[in-house]
């Protein structure tokens, strides 16, 4: 039985429960410690009266006008049926009771679980001091979006050795992409409509939301 961080409905949002991308300020994850507590996630991913505390993280290279960011596309086959073959400018993963490290603040849990994420799905290491965290992911358009609630960062990865085709190559050699590629910031605002990503392929809902949020 796999246990996962989440949070009740009510307290995440205990009036209207606002859609899409929000800013930092709108949620205390902190301030909420004491609503939060580990369940199954078999049950969670059939419950939208709970929330699974979801760290997202955009991998990025450069800064304006040069800035670009690593997407991949998720193998059909992917463990959450329901993203299979999505593209996704996000990679993170649940939260889970091996990431709390004793009576730690619930960011500094959130970024441990994303920082272990990053390494198991990317190879990749670049250390706390390379993320930013740039806003919250509330979407009930679908299924999967309506049990999980994302925490957005940016992870600044310029410092890690290697080219871009040899960053892209390592990250596309993990378990979780079926291909990955750089897409320019400039060009991603674009492709959030359907039929619209790489190859006539979508992205995933909480792509769309971040793209549109932070690039749009």
């Amino acid at each position: 039985m796999k246990s996962i961080l989440v949070i009740e409905r009510k307290h995440l949002f205990p009036g209207l429960s606002p859609q899409g991308f929000l800013p930092a300020d709108t949620v205390d994850l902190d301030g909420l410690a004491g609503r939060l507590f580990f369940a199954e996630r078999r049950y969670m991913e059939q419950n939208s009266h709970f929330k699974q505390i979801i760290p997202y993280m955009l991998l990025q290279r450069g800064t304006d006008p040069e800035a670009r960011i690593l997407c991949y596309q998720r193998r059909v086959k992917h463990t959450e049926s329901r993203l299979g073959g999505l593209w996704s400018v996000g990679f993170g993963g649940h939260m889970e009771p091996i990431d709390r490290n004793g009576e730690a603040a619930t960011m500094d849990v959130v970024t441990a679980t994303a920082l272990r994420e990053l390494e198991e799905e990317t190879g990749l290491t670049p250390g706390a001091e390379a993320m930013t965290r740039r806003g919250f992911i509330n979407s009930d358009r679908e299924d999967v979006s309506s049990v999980h609630f994302g925490v957005v960062f940016s992870v600044d990865i310029s410092g890690i050795p290697g080219s871009d085709a040899e960053v892209m190559d390592l990250v596309g050699a993990q378990s979780e992409p079926h291909q990955a590629r750089w897409i320019p910031v400039a060009d991603l605002a674009g492709m959030t409509r359907p039929g619209a990503g790489p190859e006539g392929a979508d992205f995933e809902d909480w792509s769309r939301i971040a793209i549109s949020g932070l690039f749009g």
